[in-house]
């Protein structure tokens, strides 16, 4: 979406309603709500497939296109959420083919079929999901469990590199990072702390 000098009143809320709304009314800033509200997770759902980010920003892009100019089509997040990430996959499939052909996504209705149907992208789609409320819980750390989490699971740099570069002893950077994980856990309410350290390394 270009940049303009115009602003636009955009809604500060995640309410459906409010949402699906707007962008039904044709308004841009229910499109644009959308996109804050959906853009990072799908642009690393897309780079999991093309592994490029330039390209999966292409993508992306002509993925909110299409959706804005179908928007009359959708009557909730749920199925504008479903489009995204199934409009995404087709696309990126299509690029690692080398051609332009695309699946049909004129039925709205069968998007939540393909959910169900395609494990791959529901695996991918979940793994998306569950590393974007990662993110949005690694901003509300404290300043040093954050920066130590993401110079671990980020830079993928070692517990002796993090010490020289934060100034601290290595032991203070194993108990900023157990802390942070300890946290991440409680606040996502992971049972299982394999599972948390298992969607990181996937990274």
């Amino acid at each position: 979406m270009k940049k303009t000098d115009i602003t636009y009143n955009i809604p500060t809320t995640t309410d459906e309603f409010v949402l699906v709304d707007s962008l039904h009314r044709g308004e841009e800033a229910g499109l644009v709500g959308i996109y804050r509200l959906y853009n990072k997770q799908i642009l690393f759902f897309a780079q999991k497939y093309v592994k490029n980010y330039q390209i999966a920003e292409e993508i992306v892009a002509d993925v909110f296109v299409k959706l804005w100019e179908r928007r009359a089509s959708f009557s909730s997040l749920y199925r504008i959420r479903a489009f995204l990430y199934i409009a995404t996959k087709n696309k990126c499939l299509n690029q690692l083919r080398g051609t332009s052909l695309c699946e049909s996504l004129d039925d709205v209705e069968s998007y939540e079929e393909l959910l169900s149907e395609d494990a791959d992208a529901f695996t991918k789609i979940i793994r998306t999901e569950l590393l974007k409320a990662i993110y949005d819980e690694v901003q509300k750390l404290p300043e040093k469990q954050r920066e130590v989490f993401n110079k671990t699971f980020l830079e993928d740099k070692t517990a002796e590199d993090i010490a020289k570069e934060m100034n601290m002893a290595p032991h203070a950077v194993y108990a900023n990072k157990s802390r942070a994980l300890a946290a991440l856990r409680h606040n996502l309410r992971l049972k299982d702390a394999f599972l948390l350290l298992a969607v990181l390394s996937s990274l």
